[in-house]
Order: structure tokens, then C-alpha cells, then sequence
């Protein structure tokens, strides 16, 4: 730093037992979290020396089995980085209730004009069109956003329950939001 002092740098870390005082008057780093991080207490800090370069640190649910929150520091400055793209797609919502109820229809179906019919194409004409109107109701498309980047078990269930537990952390249901991190710590494995 003496060569450079222009530079920026940042120090994160559980604080816990270390007397950090030096930082502040030795380096002239400021310590920008100011939000708890474990219990009652502001454990994991960040040691800047450019703390007006970012935007004032907010907690998040802890990560795995972590009893501490993750710290989340963002630029001031947006990214011009090129992270992917998000595309759209038209999926089928086959879940266990759709999948039921097109087992319960298909079951009811009465097959008896098939057997009338004296050609094969005609009969599969007619099978092809019952299955696929059964299909259209049974199974209704919606349109989904994906990104380039996802891993292949991100799906909107997933999505959704990172969703949950973020709100049920924000808002301060820890009990939930610890039910809810142990199903995302989870979900990966069950899919």
C-alpha cells in the first residue's frame, strides 16, 4: 500500500476474537457493517478503505448450516459484465395434482367409438386427438424465464423456496427462514 495508495482494499471475515481497533487507525479503513450478523451482535465485519464506492450492507439468510448471515456489499456502480442471457419458455405444468387428474380422465375415457372405426389411421386420428385435447386440459402450458446460467436443478419450485426463505428472513421469521434454508441446503440432492 505504500507503493500504491490509491488502492482499494476490502477485509472481510468473522471478527469474533480479534481486536480489529488497528484497522482504523493504522490503515485508516473504515468498518461499513453495521447491521447484526450473528444473535444480537456484529460479528463478520468488512474493512474498506473505499466505503463510499458501495452501498450500505444488508444481511441475508445464513448459507448450509452456517449460524451466521451472509453480508451482502454491492457497487454503487452497475456491472457492465455480460452474464448470460434469460430466455423464455412454454412448459407443460406437470406436477403430482396435474398428473392425477389426467389419470382420473384418461381412466373415464369411453373408447368404444374407437373400436367403430375401420381404418388404423382413423383409429389413431381419434386416439391422437383425445389424448392431446386430454393434454390441453390436464396439462396447461405457462411461460417460464430461465437464464443461461442456471444449474440444471434450478427450477421455479426451487426459485420459489429461495423466494420464502429470503422473505421469512427479511422479515424477521428466523425460525421459518432456518426451516426454509434447510429445504434449499436440500433440494439440490431430491431432484
Amino acid at each position: 500500500m505504500r507503493k500504491h495508495p490509491e488502492c482499494g482494499v476490502i477485509i472481510t471475515g468473522d471478527f469474533n476474537q480479534l481486536r480489529d481497533n488497528f484497522m482504523k487507525t493504522h490503515y485508516r479503513f473504515v468498518q461499513v457493517v453495521n447491521v447484526v450478523t450473528r444473535g444480537q451482535a456484529i460479528l463478520d465485519k468488512i474493512w474498506t478503505n473505499m466505503e463510499e464506492v458501495y452501498t450500505p450492507p444488508v444481511t441475508i439468510s445464513e448459507l448450509g448450516s452456517s449460524d451466521h448471515n451472509m453480508v451482502l456489499l454491492k457497487p454503487k456502480a452497475k456491472n457492465s459484465v455480460d452474464t448470460g442471457c434469460v430466455t423464455r419458455l412454454t412448459v407443460r405444468c406437470m406436477g403430482p395434482k396435474e398428473k392425477a387428474t389426467f389419470s382420473m380422465a384418461l381412466s373415464a375415457i369411453k373408447w368404444e367409438p374407437l373400436f367403430r372405426l375401420d381404418s388404423c389411421a382413423d383409429q389413431y386420428s381419434y386416439y391422437q386427438t383425445v389424448i392431446c385435447n386430454l393434454m390441453e386440459i390436464c396439462f396447461p402450458t405457462k411461460i417460464v424465464t430461465r437464464h443461461t446460467a442456471d444449474k440444471p436443478w434450478v427450477t421455479d419450485w426451487f426459485r420459489d423456496l429461495v423466494r420464502k426463505r429470503q422473505r421469512a428472513h427479511m422479515s424477521g421469521d428466523l425460525n421459518q427462514a432456518k426451516i426454509l434454508r434447510n429445504k434449499v441446503n436440500r433440494a439440490p440432492f431430491e431432484t
